[in-house]
Order: C-alpha cells, then sequence, then structure tokens
C-alpha cells in the first residue's frame, strides 16, 4: 500500500501543489494538510499541522486542526484584512479546544496537540498564523525569504545569545516547542504575527513570488543553504518543488513526517 499522498491543485494566478510522506523511521503520519479554494476562487487555504502525542494522538490531533480549518470555507471569505485575520486566529482557539475536549474523553488521546501553520493566499497578499515550529516561507526578489521564528526552545536560545546558528541542527532540544494546540496540561499556545507586529501578519505578494509551508520533517534535516537551492532550481513549478524537497529530506534521514505545499504566484487577481 502506497503511503504517500499528493494531491494538486491549479487555479489561474496561484499553482499549488502539497505533499506529504511518513518518512523512514515513523510507522505513520502524524503530519496533515489542507490546500483548498473558496468557492468563490478569492483566496485559497492552506494549512500545515504536525501533530504530537503518541502513535495514535499526534494523527488525531492533527486532523481535528485541518477539519477545522476546512470549515472556513464553507463561508465567503471577508473583504477586510484585519477580518480575514480574526478568521484565522479564531480557527486557532477553536482548534485548541476540540484537540483538548477530545483528548479529555479518551485516555489515550490525554495530551496530544499538533503544531501548525495557517495562511490565507491571494495573488497579492498573504495573511499568516502559527503555532510551533511549523514554517512559512517568502521567496520574493530579495536574496533572503522570509522565515517564521520557530516557537522552540532552541529558538529562545538562539535569541539570548546562548547558542550559535551552527548549534541548532544538533542540539538535544531542538524538538521541543513551546506552543501547539491542545498539548500536557495547562500548556498556553501562543499564535505569531500578533495584528501589529513586525514582521507584519500581511505580506504583500508579486507575481514570481514563491511560498512554502513545511512541518519540521523538511527543516529539520535539510540546510537553509539546501532547501534554497531547490527553490532556486524548481520554483516555476510547484510539484517539482514538493516531490524535490520530500525526497531531499529523504536522502537526509528522512527521520520525521515530511509535508511541504508550494505556491506560486503567477500575477493578477484570482478569478470570481
Amino acid at each position: 500500500m502506497d503511503n504517500q499522498l499528493d494531491n494538486q491543485l491549479s487555479v489561474t494566478l496561484l499553482t499549488y501543489y502539497g505533499k506529504t510522506d511518513p518518512g523512514k523511521q515513523r510507522e505513520n503520519n502524524q503530519d496533515n494538510y489542507l490546500i483548498e479554494s473558496w468557492e468563490d476562487k478569492s483566496a485559497i487555504l492552506a494549512v500545515v499541522a504536525d501533530g504530537m502525542g503518541g502513535h495514535r494522538g499526534g494523527e488525531v490531533a492533527s486532523k481535528i486542526a485541518v477539519d477545522t480549518f476546512r470549515e472556513l470555507l464553507k463561508n465567503p471569505l471577508p473583504p477586510e484584512p484585519l477580518k480575514r485575520y480574526e478568521l484565522l486566529l479564531e480557527a486557532f482557539y477553536t482548534a485548541d479546544t476540540a484537540i483538548r475536549e477530545t483528548g479529555n474523553t479518551d485516555f489515550g488521546l490525554l495530551g496530544m496537540g499538533t503544531t501548525i501553520i495557517a495562511a490565507i493566499v491571494t495573488p497579492t497578499e498573504l495573511i499568516h498564523l502559527y503555532a510551533g515550529d511549523c514554517r512559512l516561507y517568502h521567496f520574493g526578489g530579495d536574496d533572503s525569504p522570509y522565515v517564521t521564528a520557530d516557537h522552540s526552545v532552541v529558538r529562545v536560545l538562539l535569541d539570548l545569545g546562548q547558542i550559535t546558528p551552527e548549534e541548532v541542527a544538533t542540539h538535544p532540544m531542538r524538538a521541543v516547542v513551546n506552543s501547539c494546540l491542545g498539548g500536557k496540561g495547562n500548556f498556553q499556545f501562543s499564535v505569531d504575527p500578533k495584528w501589529d507586529d513586525s514582521p507584519s501578519v500581511i505580506r504583500e505578494l508579486q507575481a514570481g513570488d514563491l511560498l512554502l509551508l513545511s512541518s519540521d520533517g523538511l527543516h529539520g534535516e535539510i540546510s537553509d543553504a539546501q532547501l534554497q537551492g531547490l527553490v532556486a532550481q524548481f520554483r516555476d513549478v510547484p510539484e517539482k518543488l514538493t516531490d524535490a524537497c520530500v525526497e531531499a529530506a529523504l536522502e537526509s534521514g528522512g527521520a520525521d513526517n515530511i509535508t511541504v505545499i508550494a505556491i506560486r504566484v503567477n500575477g493578477g487577481e484570482l478569478n470570481r
């Protein structure tokens, strides 16, 4: 049986592709993802969720999160950026509550959780929020991409200057996050960016820009330099880019589940 799931959707002005793989060392895939457009084609919703909490719990938590966000597609997307931000933010809290309530009804699921990145994307604008160490990369015209800052222990140590960037990949606490949906005890999650933060929750997009959403099964296995090399080679074809990213992570060990969504901005406005 093929354990690999891939899904392709394409519209005239945004081309996007998602793929997930269990990796080489995990029996099941605790990642889930979503990439779909609103019915009026005004925008797409992209979500990557990386579950935590045992063989079954992580998979259940990430599915609850993705299913919660899928509900957003049933109603028209608000035209105002602030309303779109609030829509995403509310879904984070709704998913967190649903994961905790489900965990409390089944001892085997108690303490399950998921990290997550979610984005509303049009050909001209990106609104994104995350909790944990799933990432969003925005490759524009600049040499250095915008990358979300992980909610993780090593990120805190890095920001405090207690470790160097070179030490992050091998640090014993590199997989420990300090924000997620659900989780053990009364763990309080943090959702970023805030509305008034810098860098902003809203990012302008231009033709040729590329967005990449990933679980840490990708960026935990390959270096930033490797990733940028793959983007430089395949940025015009999201399907080939996601395939190449997953393959690179597998070749580097495939120690975790791997999920990648690539979105290319072709320009203009989505058909309504």
